[in-house]
């Protein structure tokens, strides 16, 4: 079976961000497009995005550019996802692939065809994977080192995406709890809407059933916490969430992070943008901030910097482990109380 150009799948996904759910099923019949191309080949394209939103928050590359491939196939040439130059003068190669599974494997011919352009660019070329959520980063020699099959139980320490690109892992404990109260009546609130059961008027963190602290005023000094704290919401509500009606008006829920998992600096910035979009009631597709922030990047940096500022992520952190929430940070194959090291950095 012939597969669908890759053209028609790239127009499909640029605009498919615009379009209600009708319009997009009109694109795709006119584009005939396959079930594989409005799923596993669109979700590649998401992904792409993704990554290149997450390495441009992170602030450590000094330029990206990406490159039209439809149009070097007319002279059979190859080329890549991604032309990087880090601020510290390297120069990188980056091959975009994702996959559900746990192991990703790349042709001899894929491989030695990247290697060629790498050369041309005078770059060193890597890898990015995207496996179980979490993204990995490979330079070429060692993909040929593991006969160009990556497992990401196995290789993921051997990662190169933070040293890159400047993430960092944080190691969270269970026993972090979320408490947020909706109100349909009351006139004070915090600016945060639930279709269900109203706004938001109290936000309250503790751990191990101690409260850390609560926020129920826009004036509050640590009201901009609510913000670069959805990820840990996001992630408790993953884990456990309960839903308690207190009257006819209030509504409280509780979120739980009941056990040890991992997470990332970027995933801080990235889940503020996700609860955006989904405000505004579209599902979260990471291409239609992106879009919004190549056409006006200087007016939404200044509006939302709160929430991509690295330091007040880390402040934010760092309030949490004074309260004796021990958050850890994996540094290589190391791993360090948080709090100590901030103590030693500063």
């Amino acid at each position: 079976m012939d597969s669908t150009p890759m053209e028609k799948v790239k127009a499909y996904h640029s605009i498919k961000s615009f379009l209600n759910e009708e319009d997009r099923k009109k694109v795709v019949e006119m584009l005939q497009l396959k079930e594989i191309d409005v799923t596993k080949r669109i979700w590649g394209k998401d992904n792409e995005q993704e990554f290149i939103l997450i390495i441009y928050l992170l602030g450590n590359c000094k330029s990206i550019y990406a490159f039209e491939e439809g149009i070097s196939k007319l002279t059979d040439s190859e080329t890549s996802d991604l032309f990087i130059e880090l601020k510290n003068g390297k120069r990188i190669i980056v091959e975009i692939k994702s996959t559900v599974k746990q192991r990703c494997s790349i042709s001899e011919k894929v491989l030695k065809a990247k290697q060629d352009f790498a050369k041309v660019m005078n770059a060193d070329l890597y890898f990015a994977v995207k496996v179980g959520g979490y993204w990995e980063l490979y330079d070429d020699k060692y993909i040929e080192s593991k006969n160009r099959k990556i497992d990401v139980a196995k290789d993921h320490f051997n990662s190169k995406f933070n040293s890159i690109f400047g993430d960092r892992t944080f190691i969270l404990p269970g026993g972090l709890e979320i408490q947020t109260i909706y109100s349909k009546s009351s006139s004070k609130n915090l600016g945060i809407y639930h279709r269900d059961y109203g706004d938001l008027v109290k936000y309250t963190i503790k751990y191990n059933d101690s409260k850390i602290f609560s926020v129920n005023s826009k004036e509050h000094q640590l009201y901009g916490l609510i913000f670069l704290y959805e990820n840990l919401q996001d992630i408790a509500s993953n884990m456990q969430q309960d839903v308690i009606k207190m009257d006819s008006n209030r509504t409280m829920i509780k979120e739980i992070i009941t056990s040890e998992i991992s997470t990332n600096l970027s995933a801080f910035m990235l889940s503020p943008i996700k609860h955006m979009i989904s405000e505004m009631g579209s599902e979260y597709e990471v291409g239609q901030y992106l879009t919004q922030l190549i056409d006006d990047k200087e007016k939404i940096l200044e509006k939302e910097k709160i929430l991509f500022d690295e330091n007040n992520i880390l402040y934010g952190l760092l309030l949490l482990a004074e309260k004796n929430y021990m958050i850890k940070e994996l540094v290589g194959r190391d791993i360090y109380l948080y709090k100590d090291m901030v103590i030693r950095i500063t």
